[in-house]
């Protein structure tokens, strides 16, 4: 915690140089644990005196995907959370508990049922597709149970590298695996779920918009087109974000110091 004040002071000063600043501070995981935000906030006065915002960075991704708007922003990366806001500003989330028992349709979780693909190609519980060919190359297999041993070394404890293995589920269904390509569209009515538990809690509308942001989304069509269909099975429209998560980050500090409209604008425009 200590070198994270550290850092974050070190940056915050090169940055603003002098100048006077709001600032919003977008971390995954705040407001969670009220023990370790507890420990943050009481280190505040040593990384600036200046204003500040501190915030899930879902939240971010919902102001930069939308541009402060009402909506609703999915991410989807090494894990998976929904955030929305409705016009009287009031707040919802839904998913992004915790690795071990949520994060369903993400990056980590996707890399996991990656690996479990790949033991039911390589016994035989289902068809033999191209994940068997991949994992096999890109780990350099001489026998399929070496996986275990790679496994428990490298992917065991580290989530971060299991959602990469997500990008090899994404090579096999671009090749055609069928089983890949079904992961996909499983992932999708997962983050469908999410998204569906925060509109209901903000009491939205079918003209609701719904944007995104993370990683996953990197795998294109074989993502955005089941996530398309189940959403609009209940009337919701997905639209591409209008700016990143980082620029949401700025946006939500530009509305603290003002929620004038015409300033609002001319942010928005100067991130075009």
């Amino acid at each position: 915690m200590d070198y994270v004040t550290e850092l974050l002071r070190e940056n915050i000063n090169q940055i603003l140089d002098g100048n006077d600043a709001y600032i919003c501070l977008a971390f995954p995981n705040w407001g969670e644990s009220r023990v370790n935000d507890e420990r943050f906030l009481c280190r505040i006065d040593k990384i600036t005196d200046r204003p500040m915002k501190i915030v899930n960075d879902s939240a971010a991704g919902w102001a930069g995907s939308l541009g402060l708007e009402e909506g609703i922003n999915l991410v989807a990366g090494t894990g998976s959370i929904a955030y929305g806001q409705n016009k009287f500003g009031t707040e919802a989330r839904a998913g992004g508990w915790d690795d071990g028992f949520s994060d369903e349709g993400s990056c980590y979780w996707l890399g996991k049922k990656a690996l479990e693909l790949f033991s039911k190609e390589s016994d035989g519980r289902v068809k033999k597709g191209k994940l068997l060919e991949i994992f096999r190359y890109n780990f350099n297999l001489k026998n399929d149970f070496d996986l275990i041993d790679i496994f428990d070394e490298v992917y065991k404890n580290n989530r971060t590298k299991t959602a990469e293995l997500q990008k090899l589920l994404l090579q096999a269904a671009m090749q055609g695996d069928e089983e890949a390509i079904r992961l996909y569209e499983a992932a999708a009515e997962e983050l469908a779920l999410i998204i569906g538990a925060v509109y209901r809690k903000l009491e939205f509308s079918g003209d609701t918009i719904v944007s995104y942001s993370g990683g996953l989304f990197h795998a294109g069509d074989f993502i955005l087109k089941p996530l398309v269909r189940k959403l609009e099975e209940n009337g919701i429209c997905l639209c591409p974000p209008k700016y990143s998560p980082v620029q949401g980050a700025a946006l939500l500090a530009a509305r603290e110091y003002s929620r004038d409209g015409e300033f609002l604008s001319r942010i928005k425009a100067g991130l075009e």
